[in-house]
């Protein structure tokens, strides 16, 4: 199985007084850059069999994005465990009824989309940072993975867009 974990693109800053924190949508400039992005992503993806996003509009609007650049807007499912902050124990019960897939595509906060890709890699710390659009591959063999995953890649947002 092939895990993507994409971290939301750039939103309403924190603190904002017209947003609170839960309700901060993203930027123009982060619509912008995301849907370059997903274009340069659609190239380098496989189909993808199911797209899980946390219910916060930034990162719902971010899989959206996505979604429409590797056609698969019916895939997309709103995942309440990709809140920040969830217990990563929570997290990977939730993923494992998805095992038998092909590919999923999670679409998160940071630093939490980091600490479920040291999960999958077997590591209980936050070993990858991601920016904001940055996306990673991760192989393993079921969730929960007897095996630690594997990290096939990891690309910055800008390298996305480029390829876009």
């Amino acid at each position: 199985m092939q895990i993507y974990l994409l971290r939301h693109a750039i939103a309403v800053p924190r603190g904002s007084i017209s947003f609170p924190n839960d309700d901060r949508p993203l930027t123009e400039e982060g619509i912008k850059k995301m849907a370059k992005a997903a274009k340069g992503a659609a190239l380098i993806l496989p189909p993808i069999d199911i797209i899980l996003a946390s219910p916060l509009k930034r990162a719902y609007e971010t899989a959206v994005i996505m979604a429409k650049a590797i056609g698969a807007e019916h895939r997309l499912e709103i995942c309440k465990y990709l809140l920040p902050n969830s217990s990563m124990k929570n997290v990977m019960t939730y993923l494992a009824k998805y095992k038998d897939l092909q590919s999923l595509l999670i679409v998160g906060h940071g630093p939490d989309i980091g600490f479920i890709a040291s999960a999958l890699l077997g590591n209980s710390g936050d070993i990858i940072e991601f920016k904001k659009g940055a996306l990673c591959c991760i192989e393993t063999e079921t969730i929960p993975s007897r095996k630690h995953g594997r990290l096939l890649w990891h690309l910055p947002p800008r390298f996305l867009r480029d390829i876009g």
